[in-house]
């Protein structure tokens, strides 16, 4: 080859070097990202592997592959003598009622946040945004105290209203910053066409923002879901706890029966990640959406 055909084919030092140095970033978030994924995805593989085991299996080889997987005896143990079903119900329950209260609440304020104007606006925002950097377990003492004057100690009011109280000041937080995005001009036109606020609201502005309440229930529920210290505090009958703290708990009865109460553990660990897996196109639309007008 040439001296000016291979100068015209060579690649400079400098972007060779750029690439080379690309090449290296990329290796090395790709090496700690899977470090982060193989940490975040171990606890679920070793419950899973473990439910599989036997209490004497399990005692010889804690962390090692089960012998086989058609021993489901911990399944169907923990299935009828927790009443699965049920505790499923409760928590299912007690999530929808605090899910349509935080929305029923967070909606027309994150709307009224976002695009309305008036006195103290900005203040009222800040103070309640500022709620989020409080411990929620500050106000366990108050509120039972609360709930044990008013008599709903072992209802469920006391968790619904809690869940409620704590996932709505982060709802209006990110709510009102996706509703920013909605543009001014499609508002403007329909005020002009004589629509009024709540008009506006259920069909302008709640449509564009389902992706974002989507995203913002998703997060609500997945804390709710993983919620020890409320249940525990404010129910005490079995028969209305939810599953998580039964599952907690379960060890108490059986504390030499690992591979049961890991089984539990599991089975109360599953409904997030599924929920987490299905609506992941929701969360992403959700969380960009106020970032691009």
């Amino acid at each position: 080859m040439s001296e000016p055909l291979a100068a015209t084919f060579a690649v400079p030092e400098g972007a060779r070097g750029r690439r080379l140095r690309g090449g290296i970033t990329r290796g090395a978030i790709f090496v700690v990202l899977s470090l982060i994924a193989a940490i975040a995805i171990y606890p679920i593989a070793f419950m899973g592997l473990s439910s599989f085991k036997t209490s004497f299996e399990y005692l010889a080889d804690p962390i090692g592959w089960p012998h086989g997987f058609s021993y489901v005896d911990n399944f169907v143990a923990v299935y009828y003598r927790f009443d699965l079903p049920r505790l499923f119900a409760n928590t299912v329950w007690y999530i929808l009622l605090a899910g349509l209260l935080t929305l029923g609440v967070s909606i027309p304020a994150s709307f009224t946040f976002a695009k309305a104007r008036f006195p103290a606006r900005d203040g009222l925002r800040a103070a309640m945004i500022a709620t989020l950097i409080i411990p929620p377990v500050t106000f366990l003492v108050p509120s039972y105290v609360m709930m044990a004057n008013l008599g709903l100690i072992d209802t469920s009011l006391p968790i619904v209203l809690l869940w409620a109280a704590t996932g709505t000041p982060g709802s209006i937080f990110l709510l009102s910053a996706l509703m920013r995005g909605i543009p001014s001009e499609i508002l403007e036109a329909a005020r002009l066409d004589g629509a009024g606020y709540f008009e506006t609201l259920r069909r302008i502005a709640l449509p564009l923002s389902v992706p974002g309440i989507v995203t913002v229930m998703i997060f609500n529920v997945t804390t709710w879901w993983n919620d020890l210290l409320i249940p525990l505090v404010f129910i005490g009958k079995e028969e209305q706890t939810t599953l998580t703290a039964a599952a907690a708990t379960m060890g108490n009865k059986f504390n030499m029966d690992y591979p049961l109460v890991i089984t539990g553990l599991f089975l109360a660990s599953v409904p997030p990640i599924v929920a987490y897996i299905v609506l992941q196109r929701y969360i992403r639309r959700g969380l960009v959406m106020g970032a691009v007008k």
